[in-house]
């Protein structure tokens, strides 16, 4: 069972789920002046999680299975399908998961007067395949899908609850739209920087297991050196969208957010100042984890909108 769940990455699909749930409940729902049983109801709110997770459990199975050679240079004994699983038994997960994500996804799109929708799940658990098979190992362009699905993840939250409101006909504050439509936007933005950043770092540390297996990441193709200025480049790109944030809490009166983002700008700052002086692969593992906390940190952010 510990082994399974490390395949998933629990603490990733945990992330996910808090990143869901603050978002629409902390949120949009106080944001827009909704009442509990306004919009998105409680069961189809229940299946988008279950069509994320299970898209996501897909990816990350098709991920360490395609990754098998490379992990056995990069990660010895670490790669679940070198110690505990089969390659068969791999496979037969990721079409469950994948599956039950585009089925969870395709009825949720039903019940919500969009069957058209149930597309979005096709695309995305389509782009891990893509990613894992192909783009993961092309220039920057595995980097930026996995950063764009990060961030998809806020954007269905409000998808679907929009059009939930839409069926229910409930008439919205223009200007509390407005901000709430600002407010997802920002959190989809930092959800792909600090995405997008992780996934650069993480290509620089398995740089060693790629160039042996042919990968052409941006470490293997152009070197580390300037792999590093890139994600120095993204990092601070991140870390002056941060400032930008804090300038529109503080205008908007959002005092506790405005606070609680000098711990994000400290974060960034940390992770700029590491990378600055990361030469070993251990270094960049250590980076990897410090980027995760600040995750972490964002998503913890959108919980502190409901006490403005």
């Amino acid at each position: 069972m510990r082994t399974f769940f490390k395949l998933i990455r629990w603490p990733n699909l945990l992330i996910v789920i808090l990143s869901m749930s603050f978002l629409l409940f902390l949120l949009v729902k106080p944001g827009l002046g909704l009442a509990g049983s306004t919009g998105m109801t409680s069961g189809e709110f229940i299946l988008l999680m279950i069509a994320v997770l299970l898209t996501a459990m897909g990816g990350y199975v098709i991920n360490d299975l395609k990754d098998l050679k490379t992990d056995v240079i990069n990660k010895p004994g670490k790669n679940v399908f070198e110690t505990k699983f089969s390659v068969k038994q791999g496979k037969i997960f990721y079409w469950l998961f994948t599956i039950g994500g585009m089925l969870a996804g395709s009825v949720l799109s039903f019940l919500s007067g969009k069957s058209s929708y149930a597309l979005i799940f096709v695309f995305t658990a389509g782009l891990l395949w893509f990613y894992s098979t192909r783009y993961e190992c092309q220039l920057l362009v595995g980097n930026i899908v996995v950063a764009f699905l990060s961030a998809l993840s806020f954007g269905l939250v409000w998808l679907y609850e929009l059009m939930a409101l839409h069926i229910q006909s409930v008439a919205v504050d223009r200007h509390s739209l407005l901000l709430v439509n600002t407010l997802v936007l920002i959190y989809m933005g930092f959800a792909f920087l600090v995405s997008l950043l992780r996934e650069v770092v993480k290509d620089i540390e398995d740089e060693k297991g790629d160039r042996q297996t042919g990968c052409l990441t941006l470490p293997v193709t152009y070197g580390v050196k300037k792999a590093k200025n890139v994600a120095l480049a993204v990092n601070l790109t991140g870390l002056i969208a941060s400032f930008a944030i804090q300038w529109f809490f503080y205008k908007h009166d959002f005092n506790v957010l405005f606070l609680f983002f000098f711990l994000v700008d400290l974060l960034f700052g940390f992770v700029l100042l590491k990378l600055v002086t990361a030469e070993r692969k251990e270094h960049f593992s250590l980076l990897s984890l410090w980027i995760k906390l600040l995750m972490v940190a964002g998503v913890l952010s959108i919980g502190l909108f409901y006490f403005e």
